[in-house]
């Protein structure tokens, strides 16, 4: 017969409880807990502690809001409600202390009563004296943590920028650099403001000297405007020739009209660069001198040739 495994109970703390089965337990005489074994099919097999208190009580869910506190030394009285003239005002000592005699029949109630009242009135006056002595206190500490975070904060802001970030941050331009750290030269409002006049004042003179310089130009040519329908053919026979007489290349490669080639490169190719070079060399280039110094008097006369 194969030995008998017993049952590991976690809620044991000492031997074996005889309630849950007292015949499982190998040693009953002893104040140690048994020691007891298990299969692997078990799921105790594998012993994971516990906490001796899984669950938390979960604090209550307030609802609704609470009522902002009402501030008990605002009073309609010229006397703050701390001092000693608006406490004497408020709990006066009686005027006459009427003491039963020996044959009253409520002397003991009467004599109550009048504890009652001083002790109330002493009271008062107390509560009074602690609560603004509190209140005083309360706003001594949230000032001064008040006050000791703005310094904190303060310091921390107006700190040099650690090591680290010097060496690692990007690099900046020392005009950036400069108005980041308030370190620019202070300049009047009256030399800035000179300033902008005089470039405002340079734009106006470049733009109107562009606009004189067009009028001039418009009127210079206004003689070459086309203004009707015959000067718009001359214009038209001038670029393209006529039906007899078509645009065409002549023999030195010049667009001409009643040319005979179509073409510049019916003859020959026009000449290039070394061409060119060649004839302002051996004096040929006349022209292009000539169109240069007309270029040169415009500029110098301010006028149109």
């Amino acid at each position: 017969m194969p030995p008998r495994i017993p049952v590991r109970f976690q809620w044991t703390s000492g031997p074996c409880l005889p309630a849950v089965n007292s015949t499982l337990c190998i040693r009953t005489f002893t104040t140690t807990p048994p020691s007891l074994a298990l299969g692997p099919q078990s799921p105790n097999y594998i012993e994971v502690p516990k906490p001796r208190q899984p669950t938390f009580k979960l604090k209550p869910r307030i609802k609704g809001h609470l009522p902002i506190p009402r501030d008990v030394f605002k009073t309609r009285s010229p006397l703050p409600k701390e001092s000693a003239e608006f406490i004497g005002l408020s709990t006066p000592d009686p005027k006459k202390r009427v003491v039963p005699g020996p044959y009253s029949r409520d002397a003991d109630y009467q004599l109550y009563k009048q504890r009652l009242a001083d002790s109330r009135r002493q009271a008062l006056r107390a509560g009074v004296t602690e609560l603004h002595q509190r209140k005083t206190r309360t706003e001594g500490v949230r000032t001064a943590r008040r006050r000791r975070e703005g310094d904190e904060k303060r310091a921390l802001r107006m700190a040099p920028p650690k090591t680290v970030d010097v060496l690692t941050s990007t690099s900046v331009q020392k005009s950036i650099r400069d108005f980041l750290d308030d370190k620019l030269p202070s300049t009047s409002r009256s030399s800035i403001t000179e300033a902008r006049r005089a470039a405002f004042k340079k734009r106006m003179d470049k733009q109107a000297a562009v606009r004189q310089a067009r009028l001039h130009d418009l009127y210079t040519n206004a003689r070459e405007f086309i203004v009707d329908e015959q000067q718009l053919d001359e214009a038209i026979e001038k670029a393209f020739g006529t039906e007899e007489q078509p645009m065409g290349f002549d023999a030195e490669g010049q667009l001409v009209a009643g040319g005979a080639g179509k073409s510049v490169w019916e003859k020959y190719a026009p000449e290039g660069v070394s061409e060119r070079l060649q004839k302002l060399k051996s004096g040929e280039g006349v022209g292009l001198a000539e169109e240069r110094l007309k270029r040169v008097a415009e500029e110098l006369t301010g006028g149109k040739m």
